[in-house]
């Protein structure tokens, strides 16, 4: 990602892909993980397993992904390390190409062994494409280990997210926060972090009057998704947000909360505090702006805090989004890059035994210096600078249990792009709040209907 990624979300937050992350994603999954089909020409998940690495043969295990981060590498070659049997051969894909492509490729005879998730792979669920890890999980005891398995559990069709069984792990997990320019937000004279919606708006009215850009975005890829996931984060109540981005029934973006959402994110447009002509700038070139000395505030996730830190210095500064009325509770949108396993592996117990490694305290370091949260939040490393301020903004959203899921990775396999398509003409003027979100309603009825 270098976007976001489960970054679950085309082309939308990158790296998010998974999705959803909140309270749900701390919540553990419970009875959600029950073995459920078994795969094809395997040893599933569905009987007894074991969860002893299999040592005396030369194992080979294919791992396709998208991450453009160093977590994955460092991962495999952590593993090897510890296991010399078991060598890894990567098929590294770029995330446009990856989105559209690994469907395909999972469906393949010669699919890789372990891929990283993204959104629409739900689909593969059906046709039994992907293992159902419920018994690696309880032999492993994952639901104690690893926030967020809720995203990546599903109905027995795909279509619900949530419930049914288990299809993988987070490797690193991601959220998102308000990036800041210390140097210029001391310059305008502007105390962080603020403690309400109103009160951050009240900030970019300064910047914006001081000339500068208050809130770099760039949305020719939809990245005005991240403030508009956070501003859902921070208005709709979490289980009905929840149920909207794991695709439940009858679950609507309709309502009152969700406009008001829209309606603040179409008001930070229209008053001048978003970059002029956010159509047309990419989210990763608002990032490299952002990183240049370019605007005071910029709302992304932690994937783009290397970036952010090596441009500004000791000038980045990152804060969590505030709550929507002051004393509230803290709420944002996150997610991560997850692992799934192909049900045609002949090496599941290798495959389940990489993706236990990513809750180790030994996985921890290496995924906190690809700019990810470790599953194991307790054996991160402790940073300073803005790296400082990633790690306690997640331990403060842990805490409050505030992560929530990107709406356009879990609802439908359209979503990414009916979301990418309506923020443009959100921000284009074209359609109002509650048309923007009549329109993401559509989408999603057609789909669950």
């Amino acid at each position: 990602m270098s976007h976001s990624h489960f970054h679950l979300a085309p082309r939308l937050p990158r790296r998010v892909i998974l999705a959803a992350a909140g309270s749900s994603l701390l919540a553990a999954c419970g009875s959600s993980l029950t073995p459920g089909a078994k795969g094809a020409a395997t040893d599933s998940a569905s009987g007894p397993v074991t969860t002893a690495v299999p040592t005396g043969t030369q194992i080979t295990l294919v791992v396709a992904d998208a991450d453009d981060t160093t977590m994955t590498p460092d991962l495999l070659a952590a593993f090897h390390a510890k296991y010399p049997n078991v060598t890894f051969k990567r098929q590294y894909t770029g995330w446009d190409d990856y989105l559209k492509s690994i469907d395909t490729t999972m469906s393949a005879d010669s699919a890789p062994d372990i891929a990283q998730y993204v959104s629409g792979m739900n689909n593969l669920v059906k046709g039994r494409l992907l293992l159902d890890v419920g018994a690696y999980a309880k032999a492993y005891g994952w639901p104690g280990k690893f926030p967020g398995l809720d995203q990546i559990t599903f109905s027995s069709d795909g279509r619900t997210t949530g419930t049914g069984a288990l299809y993988g792990v987070p490797g690193g997990l991601s959220f998102e926060g308000v990036y800041y320019n210390k140097a210029k937000v001391k310059r305008l004279g502007i105390t962080v972090p603020p403690t309400s919606v109103d009160e951050l708006e009240a900030m970019f009215a300064k910047a914006k009057a001081a000339g500068e850009t208050a809130l770099v975005a760039g949305n020719l890829d939809g990245g005005l998704n991240h403030p508009f996931n956070v501003l859902l984060s921070l208005y709709m109540k979490p289980a009905d947000r929840q149920a909207w981005a794991f695709g439940h029934q009858g679950a609507k973006i309709t309502g009152a909360e969700a406009v008001t959402a829209a309606a603040t994110l179409k008001r930070w447009v229209d008053k001048g505090y978003v970059t002029p002509k956010v159509n047309g700038v990419s989210d990763n070139d608002a990032t490299a702006a952002f990183a240049k000395g370019t605007g005071v505030f910029r709302i992304s996730g932690n994937w783009a805090a290397a970036a952010v830190a090596k441009g500004l210095g000791a000038d980045a500064g990152l804060f969590s989004a505030p709550p929507a009325d002051k004393g509230g509770t803290l709420h944002t949108t996150g997610a991560g890059v997850y692992y799934c396993v192909s049900s045609r592996t002949k090496n599941a117990a290798a495959a389940a035994a990489f993706l236990d490694f990513c809750a180790s305290e030994e996985a921890a370091p290496l995924i906190a210096k690809s700019g990810f949260m470790a599953p194991d939040a307790s054996a991160m490393p402790q940073r300073s600078g803005l790296l400082g301020d990633v790690s306690d903004g997640w331990q403060a959203i842990v805490k409050d249990s505030g992560l929530e899921p990107f709406v356009q990775n879990a609802s439908t396999p359209t979503m990414p792009d009916t979301v990418t398509t309506q923020l443009q003409l959100l921000a284009g003027g074209k359609v109002t709040a509650e048309k923007f979100l009549a329109n993401l309603q559509a989408d999603f009825d057609k789909y669950h209907a």
